[in-house]
């Protein structure tokens, strides 16, 4: 599979998923993860909304961060760099009622945007449930692993 199919078929995998996993590393060295709402998605960008003053933007701001989300037998990870962003436009464009219920106004210079440029991902796909029950049957008659789709991306 080509570059250019490989990121076709990452972008669909991720383009209904609202939610995501976003991993940042502590102070500490930890890995911690958090559920963050995707606002925006524009080629190789993901824009969530966040505070200046939490752990996300301390943590994802100018760093290396992943994002992964699972969704039934479909499992993706992206790895990339987070950026603040406070474009007050742009918080105004992608402001909603969900956000306005858990951070107040797009106006508010504590609420900023932070944007995940993606440098590479892999996918896992192992098709609906169906598929995957056949293939887990298989397996267990067989003794071969199941089979599914999996390809990575690099920017």
């Amino acid at each position: 599979m080509h570059h250019d199919e490989k990121q076709a078929k990452l972008d669909e995998l991720i383009k209904d998923h609202a939610t995501v996993m976003f991993t940042t590393v502590d102070p500490h060295g930890a890995l911690v993860s958090r559920p963050m709402t995707v606002q925006e998605v524009k080629g190789s960008v993901l824009t969530f909304v966040t505070q200046a003053d939490n752990d996300v933007a301390r943590d994802g701001g100018g760093k290396s961060v992943n994002l992964s989300l699972a969704d039934g037998g479909t499992y993706v990870s992206l790895a990339g760099t987070g950026r603040v962003d406070t474009d007050l436009a742009k918080k105004r464009e992608l402001w909603n009622r969900i956000n306005e219920a858990y951070a107040g106004d797009a106006e508010d210079p504590n609420n900023v945007l932070l944007e995940v440029t993606v440098e590479g991902g892999e996918y896992w796909d192992s098709g609906n449930a169906v598929a995957q029950l056949v293939g887990i049957a298989k397996a267990a008659v067989t003794g071969e692993a199941p089979t599914g789709k999996h390809g990575d991306v690099t920017a």
